[in-house]
């Protein structure tokens, strides 16, 4: 059986936070793990107001050091361990990726408010060209095991996963204004689906042997089928085939910025990307400020996007549809934009980026682009 797959956006502002939207945090469930992307500040409060369960998280990945994705970090350690039994602090251990100088930050963040926590954590800080690594193992928090130093190899990033079977996570340097990362998450392949119309008529023709033989039911041999992947031999000789597996979900999570390009060799029409969309061109510019005042384009706006390091729904859908991303969602967007659905304009004024991003991958995607808010959640179908 497909394991069930989403992502909860905590926060989807950027820079400053809101009433509406709180800095960036994502949570992605599979099988009832939590990762975690990003910790901007007051993660977890928005932990607390959502339906995820924090001593489920397993792992944070952090894209870059600007506090807007990493102030909540320290405290959420300390929230998410608290209640655990401290003499067992060395099982569950909590890893944290992320860019230098993540290790160093988080270590003294924890040192300098006396922090203690219920679970130990590691850092793997992901080295990019040109860095030289923290070696510093041994000047540890109590809390700390020694983490590895991940170096960027052909530009890309191979995260170690060990402990959940057949996942995989890469990541590549991205542009920003700082260094900034973009993750992708691999499923593990998946069984293929039985074809009954060719299989059924088999098992029937041998139903009563398949009974002698101990079946409670001969159609109890699809199930084993699907769930061993191994032929099974009927007694008139006739042999079934499991299907051929499936490749499985990817998931492509961006950090900051304003071309990440460099993802594209890592894609493979990837079931969803998360996109920041930081600005846009909206009705919100067209109000008059001074008959002087020339009026905003849609080139100013991408211009003032790039200057620094972020993006637009338009340069968002633009790599969705170079990646052939079957899902978009836009998120990290400025405080201009609210998040309040209960607010007529303020839906009108987020209808009209999702709209931008349609021009680019066109009006019969309708479906397939999403503008997030806090506390969204979000099915990732197979």
């Amino acid at each position: 059986m497909v394991a069930p797959i989403d992502i909860t956006f905590l926060g989807t502002g950027s820079a400053q936070p809101s009433h509406t939207r709180n800095h960036q945090s994502m949570a992605f469930r599979a099988d009832g793990e939590i990762w975690l992307f990003d910790a901007g500040e007051a993660t977890q409060h928005q932990l607390q107001k959502s339906n995820l369960k924090m001593g489920r998280i397993t792992k944070v990945f952090i894209t870059h050091m600007h506090g807007d994705h990493c102030f909540g970090l320290p405290p959420l350690l300390c929230t998410m361990t608290e209640n655990l039994n401290p003499n067992r602090a060395h099982e569950g251990v909590v890893d944290v990726y992320g860019p230098r100088p993540l290790r160093q930050w988080l270590r003294v963040a924890l040192r300098s408010t006396y922090s203690r926590l219920g679970r130990h954590y590691r850092v793997h800080e992901l080295i990019m060209e040109g860095e030289v690594a923290d070696e510093n193992q041994e000047d540890r928090h109590p809390d700390e095991e020694p983490g590895t130093n991940i170096h960027v190899k052909d530009n890309t990033f191979d995260l170690p996963i060990d402990d959940k079977e057949g996942w995989t996570v890469r990541a590549a340097p991205i542009q920003h204004s700082i260094p900034s990362l973009g993750y992708v998450i691999q499923e593990p392949s998946q069984p293929g689906k039985l074809d009954h119309a060719t299989i059924v008529p088999k098992i029937q023709r041998n139903a009563q042997a398949l009974l002698e033989k101990g079946y409670k039911s001969p159609m109890a041999v699809l199930g084993k089928l699907q769930r061993t992947q191994v032929d099974i031999t009927l007694p008139d000789g006739e042999v079934l085939t499991p299907p051929a597996r499936r490749p499985g979900r990817q998931i492509v999570i961006l950090g900051d910025t304003c071309d990440a390009s460099s993802m594209l060799p890592l894609c493979n029409s990837p079931h969803l990307l998360v996109h920041e969309a930081t600005n846009a061109l909206t009705q919100l510019d067209r109000i008059p400020t001074s008959s002087s005042q020339p009026e905003i384009t849609l080139k100013d706006v991408e211009d003032r996007a790039r200057s620094h390091g972020h993006s637009t729904p338009q340069m968002a859908a633009d790599l969705a549809k170079r990646m052939g991303a079957q899902k978009l969602i836009m998120t990290h967007f400025s405080a201009r934009y609210k998040g309040d659905d209960s607010d007529e304009e303020s839906v009108a004024i987020m209808e009209e980026i999702r709209q931008h991003a349609l021009d680019v991958l066109g009006k019969e995607r309708d479906k397939d682009v999403f503008c997030a808010r806090d506390l969204w959640f979000y099915e990732i179908k197979y």
